[in-house]
């Protein structure tokens, strides 16, 4: 089950980086007809919400500082550039990110994913702390991807990728 998981987090990762190629410095902030969450929050709250998944398996936080701040759940995204960090500096931080994840995972004993969620609050939605590892290499990264996606129609960009 684990190579499913870790299939589809990688397949995140290209799928971001497909998402926001073409981007200029100033789209990747853009918020186009009211469209608030825009490429650079989107993908570095990515960033922050895998360290905390690392967290979750045993690492030590490695974000740059303000990262917390900055792409905080339930910020106030801004649509100046200059507020984030560059495109590419974001996808080096995921890629980063999703290379040690993926490592911790492989390495984390299966008993790690029975445990209790530590947080009380998290554990009513994801009761154990497999559950939450999952939704977040999953289905919270393609939330946000595709909110990119959405982003992109807004723009009046063609979708990143065609199948």
């Amino acid at each position: 089950m684990l190579n499913h998981v870790t299939y589809l987090y990688g397949f995140n990762l290209g799928f971001a980086d497909l998402l926001v190629k073409d981007l200029s410095p100033e789209q990747m902030a853009a918020q186009p007809g009211g469209v608030i969450n825009h490429p650079a929050w989107s993908l570095g709250h990515l960033v922050v919400s895998a360290d905390r998944l690392g967290q979750l398996m045993g690492l030590e936080s490695n974000l740059p500082d303000g990262w917390s701040e900055t792409f905080k759940t339930g910020g106030e995204p801004s649509s100046d550039a200059s507020d984030y960090p560059s495109k590419d500096e974001i996808l080096g931080a995921l890629k980063e990110q999703h290379a040690r994840n993926t490592e911790a995972l492989k390495n984390t004993d299966a008993s790690r994913f029975a445990e209790p969620h530590p947080d009380e609050g998290s554990r009513k939605y994801f009761p154990t702390v497999g559950d939450m590892i999952v939704f977040l290499m999953t289905s919270h990264e393609m939330d946000h991807l595709g909110q990119i996606a959405a982003w992109r129609r807004a723009m009046g960009l063609g979708p990143a990728m065609r199948v």
